[in-house]
C-alpha cells in the first residue's frame, strides 16, 4: 500500500531551488524553455501527489465507516495514476538526460512509492553528473540507512555536510545516524562509544546555529541530549525549553513540556512537573501525563 508521503523523508532532501549545484542555470532561450518545461513537470508531481494524497485520507474517513474500497484496489488505483508522473520524468530525460536537478527529483519519485533501487540509480546519476552536488550525496545516503548500509550512510552525509557546510540539514542528518547506530558510529569513526553521544551533540549544535528557528531539529537535539551518560539534566531541560521557545502550536509546547516534566520528576522536583503538567490539556497526552502524575505521588506510608 502506498501511504501519503513520508513527511520525516522528504524533510531530508534539500528543496530542488537549492539543488542544483555543479549544474549550470540557463544562460539562452533554449535553456530557459528547458527550466520552464522542468518546472510544468515538478508542478504535475506535485498535483498528482495531492490527488492521491486526498484518495488515502478520503478512503481511510470512508473505511472507518466501513464503506472505503479494498486497499488493493486503491493502491492499483494510485499506482496507475502515478505512472503518468513517472512517464513525464523518463519522457523529459530521453530529452534532457544530463538536467541534474531532473533526475534529483526523479529519485525522489521513486522514493515515495519505496522504489529504492530505482532511486539510487537516478542518485547515482545526478552525481555522476555533478559529483560536488551535496543534494545527491544526501539522499543517497538516506537511501543506504534505510538499506542498513550505515556505514556508505556516514560517509554520504558526511561528504553532503562537507560540500555545503552552511546547510543544517546535512549535520541533522549525520547527527541523527550517529545517534541511532552508536556501535556502527564508534567502528566508522574509530572512537569510543561513550564518544558517539557528545559527537552527535556536537553535530546538532552546528544544525542549529544554522537554522535556529526549525522547531523538528530542537525537538530531535533535545533528544538527543537525553542520551548523555551520565545524564546531563541541565543542558537537557535547557536544549527542551529552546525547543518551547519555538514551538508552532500550542499541541507542539504541550508535547515539549512532557519531556520537561518527566525530566523534573527524575530530579525530584514535584512542583515544577506539577507546574508544567497543569499546562497539558490535550487529550492525545493524557495518558503518559497521567503516567507522570502517579509518579510524582508520594509512597504509601508504611503501617
Amino acid at each position: 500500500m502506498i501511504f501519503i508521503r513520508n513527511i520525516f523523508f522528504t524533510a531530508l532532501l534539500l528543496p530542488l531551488g537549492q539543488a542544483g549545484a555543479g549544474e549550470a542555470k540557463p544562460a539562452d532561450v533554449s535553456g530557459a524553455v528547458i527550466e520552464r518545461e522542468f518546472r510544468e513537470l515538478l508542478e504535475l508531481d506535485d498535483k498528482v501527489h495531492d490527488e492521491v494524497d486526498e484518495w488515502i485520507r478520503s478512503n481511510a474517513k470512508l473505511t472507518a465507516k466501513q464503506v472505503g474500497i479494498d486497499p488493493a484496489s486503491l493502491d492499483l488505483q494510485v499506482r496507475n495514476r502515478l505512472s503518468n508522473v513517472g512517464e513525464a520524468y523518463k519522457a523529459f530525460l530521453n530529452r534532457h538526460s544530463s538536467h541534474v536537478r531532473a533526475r534529483l527529483a526523479y529519485g525522489s519519485f521513486f522514493s515515495d512509492i519505496n522504489e529504492i533501487d530505482k532511486a539510487m540509480a537516478q542518485w547515482k546519476k545526478a552525481l555522476e553528473l555533478a559529483p560536488k552536488n551535496p543534494v545527491a550525496w544526501n539522499n543517497i545516503g538516506k537511501a543506504y540507512g534505510k538499506q542498513g548500509r550505515i556505514a556508505e550512510a556516514f560517509r554520504h552525509f558526511g561528504k553532503a555536510a562537507e560540500l555545503a557546510p552552511k546547510e543544517a540539514l546535512y549535520y541533522r542528518n549525520l547527527a541523527t545516524l550517529i545517534f541511532s547506530y552508536p556501535d556502527d558510529a564508534a567502528r566508522y569513526y574509530l572512537i569510543d562509544r561513550s564518544q558517539i553521544v557528545p559527537k552527535s551533540l556536537e553535530l546538532f549544535k552546528k544544525a542549529r546555529a544554522l537554522d535556529p528557528k526549525n522547531f523538528t531539529l530542537a525537538t530531535d537535539a533535545a533528544l538527543a541530549q537525553l542520551g548523555t551518560q551520565p545524564f546531563e539534566a541541565k543542558a537537557a531541560l535547557a536544549a527542551w525549553n529552546d525547543a518551547l521557545a519555538i514551538a508552532p502550536s500550542p499541541f507542539e509546547a504541550e508535547g515539549v513540556r512532557i519531556h520537561l516534566a518527566r525530566i523534573h520528576a527524575h530530579l525530584g522536583e514535584v512542583d515544577a512537573a506539577r507546574a508544567l503538567l497543569a499546562k497539558v490539556h490535550e487529550t492525545q497526552y493524557a495518558e503518559l501525563k497521567a503516567g507522570i502524575l502517579r509518579k510524582l505521588e508520594p509512597p504509601p506510608a508504611k503501617p
